[in-house]
């Protein structure tokens, strides 16, 4: 298929039925050396997408929905998918790019607050404070590892997208601390290239995050959200019997 043609509704061509058979840091790669183009080319079109600001959150569930599905082994149609699901996630994902930027400016003044020495509160309160407000802001970039894989996948209303997030990165801390692992070193690379990084910012640097994200988010979230929105007879039975799982978040 074409990168532009306009039929959708081919099956797509996937990333190969040999990828699923192999454990999870062994398939990240083979779906890296597989889709290697498409994956530079969604981290450009997804800057561009960005380039507005409020659209950074329909960008990012365009994004995600697209490396989720290559991170599953199912068909992929990497521009038309992007695009219709930055269109069906306009409205949750730009409340969640608000709800962001409203919490990223509490917690830094909250930090310049607390570390403040001129304002009078007791020495000894000020470190516990500031320990507080750095869990508070990592709880909710933890959060973030979930809720966008949740958005483009399940139906759920905004207020239960949080709720289900907040619990998850409480409750799954190992895996939120493989995610920061990855990120702080493809920061460090990048810091250390120096100009050199700009190149791999520009062609890889989201999509080899979102795409990592998935690989360890997406089979926490069937296993204990809900019911996929999309129907998907090719799903296996294995998932069938998850998706009835009880222990499922409300």
């Amino acid at each position: 298929m074409g990168l532009f043609s306009n039929d959708y509704n081919k099956e797509g061509p996937g990333v190969g039925k040999d990828v699923s058979m192999d454990p999870g840091f062994i398939r990240f790669f083979k779906v890296i050396w597989a889709k290697f183009g498409q994956l530079v080319i969604l981290n450009i079109v997804y800057i561009f997408a960005c380039a507005p600001i409020i659209t950074i959150g329909p960008a990012t569930a365009g994004l995600t929905y697209v490396l989720r599905n290559m991170s599953q082994s199912k068909p992929v149609f990497f521009m038309s998918d992007f695009i219709e699901k930055c269109k069906t996630s306009f409205k949750n994902g730009f409340l969640v790019t608000v709800i962001d930027a409203i919490a990223a400016v509490l917690i830094y003044f909250s930090f310049m607050f607390w570390s403040d020495p001129s304002i009078g509160i007791p020495s000894f309160f000020r470190p516990f404070a500031l320990v507080v407000t750095f869990l508070v802001g990592y709880l909710i970039v933890c959060m973030n590892f979930y809720i966008f894989p949740m958005m483009v996948s399940f139906d759920l209303p905004l207020k239960k997208l949080i709720k289900n997030s907040l619990i998850l990165a409480m409750y799954k801390i190992w895996h939120n601390i493989a995610i920061v692992l990855f990120v702080l070193a493809l920061v460090v690379i990048c810091f250390l290239l120096g100009l050199l990084s700009f190149p791999i910012v520009i062609t890889l640097f989201f999509s080899l995050i979102n795409l990592f994200t998935n690989f360890i988010i997406y089979p926490l979230l069937v296993k204990y959200v809900a019911t996929p929105v999309e129907s998907e007879p090719a799903a296996s039975t294995a998932e069938e019997k998850v998706f009835s799982d009880e222990r499922r978040i409300k």
